[in-house]
């Protein structure tokens, strides 16, 4: 029986990504089996995907290391490895697999035997039937057959799944057909979150039942006890609290999704400042601490309000991801508002800061997989950020376009970071332009976005996210509708 894969652990499988294993199956290369693969067809499209000695036994070291350093009683909070109730769970489900395996085996090896010895009595009694003569020969020859090494190359795929299948698991969610692989000790929650998806939930810790999920085919393990009770009719259902249980082996789940911001409330929180880290004379970066069971849930490129006493309330885009609810980022620029000015001269640890949102729908399109052109300069840097890192998580596109506009020649706040993503990530390019014009050009708008027209001469396929002050969002369009670029693939966020 053939072996499938989804996507997902295909990609893991053969190191590639899963915009390039799509790319395969766009082009024929791969055929998808109601969006699974055969691992025969993987194997044979990357040849590379076999599996190296030293690195599988730097994956048993690592493992090891891990377990001796929790018998020491560190405290590793996020480890690569699962816990030992989990890896036993996989490991006995596994087991099951191979029992299955050999008594499967050892039945065909009696039918073969079987067959073998009534053709022999076939023979004796029909020595001139060269047909049953040369079968028998045949079946004789590819018994004594050894095993070759191409079947071991072909196999190497499938003994590297069989092994990653301990370290992770993967999860399917209907009906939107996203897929994630759980690693560590992470919950079906955790992993869904810190994968880019925008699984439902309320306070992630059992009590509200907002994460509840049906469990349509796998075997999950309850990792923690829950306050929420769950009725007997939906045990019976297979409802799980996705916060409190993990993946034992690859499982389906229907499960909700946000899917846009008319799925999230609108929620209230009395949070307090974590950090604040002063990155030049202009930019400060707040980080905000919700306090337990608070979490806000939110999606990559909305906004909330903050306040505080006495100081009106100010709109401020999240600039961090969504997978870490109690820990909220912003970038605050320094002017003359009020706020601002609290900010960058009073404020201090612990002082509690008013937030009220999420809104806003500058949102990443997930489910197109284009390629993507950011555009911004540093005032929208922090929407366009989110959604940069929520596309690299996602991993479906196979190019990401950054074009920060700056003034002055200076480099602009967190310019490291975007260098960084570029020399790591080959799907993301950066590229610092400019916000001001050649002098004396007599096509004002084509110099300044020149960048992307040498880059890009046809953006037809792409798009593009805008996140900046008015005049820069005018002057893109005005050179975006000259370039014949679809509007239905612009989205733009005016300061």
């Amino acid at each position: 029986m053939d072996r499938l894969l989804s996507v997902s652990r295909a990609a893991k499988l053969a190191g590639v990504s899963r915009s390039e294993l799509q790319k395969k199956i766009q082009g024929g290369d791969l055929v998808s089996f109601e969006g699974k693969l055969r691992l025969e067809d993987v194997t044979a499209v990357f040849p590379q995907a076999r599996i190296e000695d030293t690195a599988m036994v730097e994956k048993i070291e690592a493992i090891v290391e891990n377990a001796l350093k929790r018998a020491r009683g560190i405290k590793l909070q996020k480890l690569l490895t699962p816990d030992l109730g989990t890896l036993a769970a996989r490991v006995y489900v596994l087991s099951k697999e191979l029992v299955r395996s050999r008594t499967e085996q050892n039945r065909l090896k009696t039918l073969r035997q079987e067959t073998l010895e009534r053709l022999q009595a076939i023979q004796l009694t029909n020595a001139s039937d060269t047909a049953v003569s040369s079968l028998l020969q045949w079946l004789e020859d590819s018994i004594a057959a050894p095993v070759t090494e191409d079947i071991n190359e072909k196999t190497s795929l499938l003994v590297k799944d069989t092994f990653l299948r301990l370290l992770a698991a993967q999860v399917h969610i209907m009906p939107s057909g996203h897929e994630f692989l759980i690693e560590g000790n992470n919950s079906i929650l955790e992993a869904g979150l810190n994968a880019g998806l925008t699984l439902n939930y309320g306070c992630s810790n059992g009590q509200c039942g907002n994460c509840k999920a049906r469990l349509i085919s796998g075997e999950v393990r309850l990792t923690r006890e829950h306050e929420y009770v769950l009725s007997e009719n939906e045990v019976k259902r297979g409802f799980i609290l996705a916060c409190s249980n993990t993946a034992v082996t690859d499982v389906v789940l229907l499960a909700q999704e946000a899917i846009d911001e008319t799925d999230i409330p609108i929620q209230e929180i009395d949070a307090h400042v974590s950090k604040q880290e002063l990155i030049n004379e202009q930019w400060m970066i707040l980080t905000l601490r919700t306090p337990l069971p608070s979490r806000l849930r939110f999606l990559s490129g909305q906004s909330v309000y903050l306040s505080m006493p006495g100081i009106d309330e100010t709109l401020y885009p999240v600039a961090s991801c969504p997978c870490d609810e109690r820990n909220l980022q912003f970038h605050i620029p320094r002017s003359d508002t009020p706020f601002s000015h609290y900010v960058f001269n009073l404020l201090s640890h612990g002082e509690r800061v008013g937030v009220r949102g999420p809104q806003g729908t500058f949102l990443l399109e997930t489910d197109n997989g284009r390629p993507l052109i950011f555009i911004t300069t540093d005032n929208g840097f922090a929407y366009i950020k989110v959604l940069i890192e929520q596309a690299i998580t996602l991993g479906e596109v196979d190019r990401i376009h950054l074009y920060r506009f700056n003034s002055e020649g200076k480099r602009p706040y967190l310019d490291n970071l975007c260098r960084a993503w570029n020399d790591s990530i080959d799907t993301f390019h950066y590229t610092l332009c400019p916000s001001t014009p050649v002098t004396g050009n007599d096509n004002p708008i084509e110099s300044l976005f020149s960048p992307l027209a040498n880059d890009y001469p046809d953006m037809q396929e792409f798009n593009i996210y805008l996140a900046g002050e008015n005049e820069l969002l005018e002057q893109a369009t005005l050179f975006l509708d000259r370039q014949d670029h679809p509007q239905a693939q612009r989205f733009s966020r005016k300061l």
